[in-house]
């Protein structure tokens, strides 16, 4: 995994192109996918770089709460932004809720992210924006952005499948969605963000305990394909509710490969 990944961002964490990966048809085309923490924070330099990407569209995994808290300041008009708000809201997000429970330790909080992961793929927002995603992919008519709030759970298992469906190999796929550790640099971000959660929790938290919670963990993502497998038989199986069977597959490598 290379730093030329990541596009340096002032106010814009984890902004990054997963392309360039090899396939057996050949490297996966680079500044056509890109994943990302939101855009809330975005300074006007941000915004002036992201605009020279060529994004077409941006589709945005958080839950309406999260974009009303925190809404984007990037894209502009010339960018198709898409969202769903279906599903359940709270004004505390989940995974501060967890934090919440009085047996807070680093086995809690890990067995929580085996919990989310495994119902990442079946809730009925992730169905729809995952299909959106990949439907204005096989468009072919500029690079996309795909992104949560860090850039790292929903989003990490919508890159994964995405680089499955171009013909990446398992460990190409575990490289891109371990590489936020890296890019997020979570040792040097820690106390900043723990205190911010203290204030908001009004509760001492341990940062053992935040640590899981923060990064990525490949067992988190084979959790999710696990379950996957489970319910839909296969990650082509889940691929095909989506809608991306063998004729969408076969259009997707011919826009992103090469």
């Amino acid at each position: 995994m290379t730093p030329d990944r990541l596009v340096g961002l002032e106010r814009v964490l984890n902004f990054r192109d997963f392309g360039g990966y090899d396939t057996p048809d050949g490297p996966i085309a680079r500044g056509k996918l890109y994943r990302s923490a939101h855009f809330h924070e975005a300074t006007d330099t941000d915004r002036a770089r992201l605009d020279q990407l060529g994004v077409r569209f941006l589709v945005d995994l958080r839950r309406s709460e999260e974009r009303s808290g925190e809404p984007n300041r990037w894209p502009g008009a010339g960018v198709r932004s898409i969202f769903s708000d279906e599903g359940p809201t709270s004004v505390l997000p989940p995974h501060l809720q967890a934090l919440l429970q009085s047996d807070l330790t680093p086995a809690s909080v890990e067995a929580y992210m085996h919990s989310l992961y495994r119902d990442f793929a079946a809730q009925p927002r992730h169905i729809q924006l995952y299909s959106e995603w990949f439907r204005e992919l096989a468009r072919g008519e500029g690079a996309g952005v795909i992104h949560c709030a860090a850039g790292k759970d929903r989003t990490g298992l919508a890159c994964a499948l995405t680089l499955h469906v171009l013909g990446a190999n398992e460990d190409a796929i575990f490289a891109d969605y371990e590489y936020t550790n890296t890019a997020m640099d979570i040792d040097a971000r820690l106390p900043r963000i723990q205190a911010r959660m203290e204030e908001r929790l009004a509760r001492k938290l341990d940062p053992a305990a935040l640590r899981p919670m923060l990064s990525v963990d490949p067992a988190y993502l084979r959790t999710a394909f696990a379950a996957i497998d489970e319910q839909y038989g296969s990650r082509d199986g889940y691929l095909e509710v989506l809608g991306v069977g063998a004729r969408a597959r076969q259009t997707l490598r011919e826009r992103l490969i090469g």
